[in-house]
């Protein structure tokens, strides 16, 4: 269990090839994530000392997932708990250790459950995700996850990210829905994403601009770290407590607007650019003339 306590440096990058990766079709994709949510959908309330953040929670997309979140919820697993890690690298907020170190998670079944992933989900900003990890022997390693999730604040594109999409041959509409939300997208396909931040965003991204302290590792951590392993690591220096998750469905008359959505208008006209952004990316390729950034060459 203890060995997903931390994000891995490695994950900052882009690992998921999109093209053949798992089983992904680029073309199905639904980027439900982008749109609106629907009546009656399942969200989540998390009161923090900062303020409250409500998660839209994809039950459809990752069921398992899903419900090892709301059964823990329920019995207050999450109640009186801080914000135990903070990645500024990825953005991210890591929450769901019942002690400080982040090494006490717990899940439904008492032990890590086998991960599970859809293909309509990415880390895009506002994305909420179980922190997934490789446990198993040689070729038996799966990915498991337990209680233990966190927030992704708002995480522009870099250059150098945009070019880690187009060395992976991200397709238009992928790239362009980062570029347009922002996020992380080197976790795509191996942090679960569960769920969205429709109300409370400025919560999440204000725990990125706290006070912070670095983590210090243990031995093991140490040498994991020395040799590249492990992203630096922070804590907020006053602590950020969880006081309650309070589970609910959504009504869209209960909000005014909703962070990380786009408009019918929005949408419709990001979908209009990445197909003529697709088409040109597919009909270079053909001619051999698609330039990949000189790092993939």
């Amino acid at each position: 269990m203890k060995k997903i306590a931390r994000l891995a440096a490695a994950l900052m990058a882009a690992v998921m090839l999109l093209a053949g990766c798992g089983g992904v079709d680029p073309s199905k994709i639904d980027y439900i994530q982008l749109r609106a949510p629907e009546e009656g959908q399942d969200i989540a309330v998390v009161d923090t000392t900062l303020g409250e953040i409500t998660i839209l929670l994809y039950t459809d997309e990752v069921p398992a997932v899903v419900q090892n979140f709301k059964d823990l919820a329920e019995k207050g697993f999450f109640n009186g708990q801080i914000i135990y890690q903070v990645v500024p690298a990825a953005g991210a907020a890591l929450f769901g250790s019942s002690t400080p170190d982040g090494n006490t998670p717990d899940s439904s079944t008492g032990k890590p459950i086998k991960a599970e992933y859809s293909e309509n989900l990415w880390p895009f900003s506002g994305a909420v995700c179980a922190l997934c990890g490789e446990m198993g022997q040689l070729f038996m390693k799966k990915n498991y996850f337990d209680s233990r999730s966190f927030f992704i604040a708002n995480v522009p594109m870099d250059d150098e990210t945009i070019a880690k999409m187009e060395e992976n041959f991200f397709p238009a509409m992928m790239s362009n829905a980062f570029k347009e939300m922002g996020g992380a997208p080197g976790l795509s396909q191996y942090h679960t994403v569960f769920g969205k931040v429709i109300q409370g965003m400025d919560v999440v991204n204000a725990i990125q601009e706290v006070a912070l302290t670095e983590i210090e590792y243990s031995d093991e951590e140490a040498a994991a770290a020395a040799a590249g392993d492990y992203e630096d690591a922070y804590r907020p220096v006053e602590d950020i407590v969880i006081n309650s998750v309070t589970l609910s469905t959504f009504r869209a008359a209960d909000y005014e607007s909703l962070d990380n959505t786009l408009t019918d208008a929005e949408y419709a006209d990001l979908v209009a650019r990445s197909e003529i952004d697709q088409a040109a990316i597919d009909e270079a390729i053909q001619n051999g003339t698609y330039n990949q950034p000189e790092s993939s060459k």
